[in-house]
């Protein structure tokens, strides 16, 4: 037997999604066309990325009639192209820290346009995603993604912590990623992030569970544009010259930080939808 995997909103909300898709996809192309563009968002994202994120959303949020069986892929290339058009979106926060008066700097408009319309394309994927009936009753939440945010969490703070307090691990000498208590500065908002991580865990309502959720949610996208670009970028600079950042941190550090930093973004948006998943009533 067959069954339909989208109801009558779904299927509007999966049409605005392709709609705005294909919006990224024409946005893109236009980029080539400009020129003079400023060269900071050229290495956020490979070209052909909105057409391979498009393409795998479509395959998985088209309104069409499937067999049960097929159910389960769908729903793995929705996530897939989600999280590739969340890719195509990174690089906005430098945008919008561009636009203030903190990094006067030019803008790379175009680009802009492109990331922004990503972003959209991402949230309306993301709203079919978190609202898409189960594929299968017997689907549970797992508990133990805050576990693994919390350990993906963990290494940029910790080697920070050892820096400010004068050791030289990953270091070619004692200074090379600040002095002082600069460091450690750093480290504060993925210790935070950690703590959230460890509260998405249990269920217990001392917190607020909409403050939680808003808190798992929000670290999410802002991590999730700012981790790919940054693998992306390690990984394009490994390949052409082996210079991945600043003279005195070993290569592995940025390798360490960036890649706990892209798996840290599924993670915590796993742990906050398994939580959202069992808290709900």
């Amino acid at each position: 037997m067959e069954e339909r995997s989208d109801s009558r909103g779904g299927r509007t909300e999966a049409w605005i999604a392709l709609a705005l898709c294909g919006a990224v996809v024409a946005a893109k192309m236009l980029e080539q066309l400009v020129r003079g563009r400023p060269a900071y968002a050229q290495m956020f994202a490979p070209y052909w990325l909105p057409v391979a994120a498009t393409g795998l959303a479509a395959a998985g949020i088209l309104p069409l009639r499937v067999r049960p069986e097929w159910l389960r892929l769908r729903r793995a290339l929705h996530w897939i192209g989600l999280l590739l058009m969340t890719w195509v979106a990174n690089g906005l926060p430098l945008d919008w820290l561009r636009l203030t008066p903190l990094l006067p700097l030019p803008v790379d408009w175009p680009g802009l346009a492109t990331r922004t319309l990503a972003l959209a394309a991402a949230i309306v994927l993301a709203h079919l995603a978190l609202t898409r009936p189960a594929a299968s009753s017997n689907d549970r939440a797992a508990s133990w993604y805050g576990y693994a945010a919390f350990v993906l969490a963990l290494p940029y703070p910790v080697l920070r912590t050892c820096w400010a307090l004068g050791g030289t691990v990953g270091l070619g000498w004692s200074g090379a990623a600040g002095r002082g208590w600069t460091p450690l500065l750093f480290a504060i908002p993925w210790l935070l992030a950690a703590v959230l991580s460890l509260l998405l865990v249990p269920t217990w309502r001392r917190i607020p569970r909409w403050m939680l959720l808003s808190a798992g949610w929000s670290a999410t996208a802002i991590v999730g544009l700012i981790g790919p670009a940054a693998c992306w970028v390690l990984v394009t600079k490994l390949f052409e010259d082996g210079d991945v950042g600043p003279g005195g941190i070993a290569t592995w550090v940025f390798v360490l930080f960036y890649g706990s930093w892209f798996v840290w973004a599924i993670a915590a948006g796993a742990a906050t939808r398994s939580y959202q998943l069992r808290t709900q009533r």
